[in-house]
């Protein structure tokens, strides 16, 4: 199989391609969309986890798009645990105090070169840390297609603006016919 889906594919006499979507940006994987005016085919090359391995996988998945029941496209946003933001907070508060007694004078530290501006900056990128875990976010932009008899297909991808478009523009495809 090639890395171009346009190699992959036959298309017939009365079939015409739509619209193409060569460079979609999956989570750890590479996507490429072709919609034609009788199926979606989808292409993947990447990472995947199989029996908690991961393996490199390769993937295409042609969909009739008169079988295509529903689609849907979201955005998901995933908080941090609470125990990773209860870790953020106590580094967040510790660098904070830390910072006061060393500013005070109330903290014996031994000196050495340069003891004093070191010191600030192991405590700022220590209270960086701290606010990086309690407020992290991670976005996720999914695409799921389901088809016949409850068959999903469905693509983990990263929230881009290119992504986003032509998730829209696919998804309005099925609804013209």
């Amino acid at each position: 199989m090639k890395n171009d889906i346009n190699k992959n594919i036959m298309i017939s006499n009365d079939e015409e391609v739509y619209k193409e979507f060569p460079r979609l940006k999956g989570r750890g994987y590479f996507c490429q969309v072709v919609i034609t005016t009788k199926r979606l085919i989808i292409y993947t090359q990447g990472n995947s986890m199989s029996s908690n391995r991961k393996i490199k996988k390769r993937g295409m998945n042609e969909i009739e798009l008169k079988s295509v029941t529903n689609t849907e496209y979201y955005l998901q946003y995933i908080k941090n645990s609470f125990l990773v933001r209860l870790i953020g907070f106590v580094f967040l508060i510790g660098s904070l105090i830390l910072a006061y007694g060393l500013y005070q004078g109330l903290l014996n530290i031994p000196t050495y070169p340069y003891s004093e501006i070191i010191n600030y900056v192991v405590l700022g990128i220590a209270l960086l840390l701290g606010i990086l875990l309690m407020f992290y976010i991670k976005k996720i932009l999914f695409f799921r297609v389901v088809s016949g008899f409850n068959i999903i297909t469905e693509l983990e991808l990263q929230p881009t603006k290119y992504n986003e478009l032509a998730l829209k523009y696919i998804a309005s495809k099925f609804y013209s016919h």
